[in-house]
Formats: C-alpha cells, structure tokens, sequence
C-alpha cells in the first residue's frame, strides 16, 4: 500500500470490512471506499470517520444508497443537528431534512462564492453532511478550500500581522439573495447584524491553525481602516482561490461529501445551466472559534 492509499480494518463480525482510504489532493480531501453507510454506525465506525475528517478535512463517498434517516443519523455523529438561520424563521426545525434544488429558477443558489457555512452566527456549524440526489450530466461541481494550508502557506510576516486580529462576519449577501421581503429583510439583518471571529483559529481536534476569513460574510477587520481592512481581507481570502488549497468534486447521484466546517470553505460552480441539481445537506451544532 502507498503512501496515498490506507486501509481500514473493522472487524466487528464475523466478516471483518475493509475500508480504503484514498488521498484526492496534497493538502486536502480523502475518498473513502467500502465503507457501508447504511449499516449501523458502531463507535469504532464513528470514531474512525470523526478521526478521518479531523485528519483530511474533507471526505467523499460515492453510490451510499443513504435515505435522509440514514443522512441524519451520520449527521448526529458529530453532535446535535442545527438550521439554517432563514430556514428556522420559517419554521423549520434542526431535524427537519429539506432538499435543497439550485438552480437559475430554483429558490436556492445558483452558485455561491467562497464561504464557510453560517460564519455570522456566534457558533457556526460544526460539519456539514451534503448529498446528491439529482446531479447535471456536466457542471455543479463543488470547490473545497483549506484554511489550514491557506494558513500554514501564509509569510511569515503576514502570520505575525493577523495573530490576534479580529474580523465581523456578516449574513448581508445571503440574505439579500434569500429574503424577497422587504420587511423580513431589514429583521433578519438586525438580528445578525455582525459577529466577531478571530481572523486565526486553532481548530479544537487537530491543534491546527486555520485562516477563518471568507469572502462571502467577512465585511471588516476590528481596529483597522477601512482602506487597510479591505486590502488585507483581499488578500487574505484569495489563499483560497489557489488550486494548491483546493479540491473539486464531481457529483453523481448517491454521491456524498463531509466536510470539517471550521478548516474549510466551500464554492458552488455555476455552470450547469437549467439542468436540474438537487442536494439534501445536515449540519450539526458547533461551538465558538477561538484563537
């Protein structure tokens, strides 16, 4: 075995499994094959795809033949479901699984820019958990971003300069694209009317520092300028467009990927035209980001 392919072994019956894990890029992502998903998630199943994601940041499965029970009890291995903050005011619960179509006439996305999922509220999702149900023939890929290696890729210069730094996030962008109503708008926007991270986490499991900016929610750096804010965070959030940082991956219907929502940003291309894209997504809870 190489050093881009590892095996798992889950001898927990009398017909032990073996699991590969397969590296995709340097920095980033692993795929996972023979791993049973819709079999009972045992503790040591649990604890080996936890490990997993801490490790690789990123972890793609394919042709899972999960249902949304199934999707949701993968889900709570990271801890408590959670909602999306547009989707709870319209009632919506943390259990509730509701497919998302994307798409030009859909009312979702169509396309997203770079972003970590929910990095205006004070505790951002902790893992996301994205599901293809329909996927185009050609296009609706999605772009996964390291924050870990954006970090570590950094000069040293630049490093010394943000530690301690400060930034506000903000939902303005989504909102305007979700919110059709006026007055609903305005409420939203007052309610998360901006929160503030460090612009350098240390991710809780691996010891990791990770870049926690993006461009689709960070507005400001604390303390700075507005001139020097904007330039920094520019440049700060185009780490993320090297394809060093980067994997894509292709979805096909059954297609599965977990992502580690601290280490990693994510973007939607758009570039499947009217074809019909649908996708089922569980986050669960997460704590504060810290230094």
């Amino acid at each position: 075995m190489n050093a881009v392919t590892t095996t798992l072994t889950f001898a927990e019956s009398s017909s032990p499994r073996e699991v590969q894990i397969i590296r995709v890029e340097a920095n980033l992502g692993a795929e996972v094959v023979g791993l049973d998903l819709t079999a009972p998630l045992t503790p040591a199943v649990s604890d080996a795809i936890r490990a997993l994601l801490w490790e690789h940041q990123v972890l793609l499965f394919r042709d899972t033949g999960l249902d949304n029970a199934g999707q949701a009890a993968l889900g709570r291995i990271f801890g408590e479901p959670d909602v999306d903050s547009i989707a709870a005011r319209k009632g919506h619960k943390p259990e509730d699984i509701v497919p998302m179509n994307t798409g030009p006439y859909s009312n979702a996305y169509y396309g997203t820019k770079w972003h970590a999922d929910a990095t205006y509220r004070e505790r951002p999702y902790q893992v996301s958990i994205l599901r293809s149900v329909i996927a185009p023939e050609l296009g609706g890929d999605t772009v996964y971003s390291s924050g870990i290696s954006a970090y570590e890729s950094l000069p040293e210069d630049v490093k010394t300069r943000i530690e301690g730094l400060t930034a506000i996030h903000r939902p303005d962008s989504k909102a305007k694209i979700l919110i059709k109503d006026d007055h609903e708008l305005s409420d939203y926007l007052r309610e998360y009317n901006g929160v503030e991270h460090p612009v350098v986490i240390t991710h809780p499991f691996n010891g990791k520092k990770v870049l926690y900016v993006n461009e689709n929610f960070t507005h400001e750096i604390v303390g700075l300028p507005r001139e020097e804010s904007d330039a920094l965070l520019r440049y700060l959030t185009h780490q993320f467009y090297r394809p060093e940082n980067q994997l894509r991956f292709k979805w096909r219907p059954g297609s599965l990927a977990i992502w580690d929502n601290r280490a990693v940003q994510h973007y939607g291309v758009a570039d499947y035209g009217n074809a019909q894209r649908q996708l089922v997504r569980v986050v669960s809870k997460g704590d504060r980001p810290v230094r």
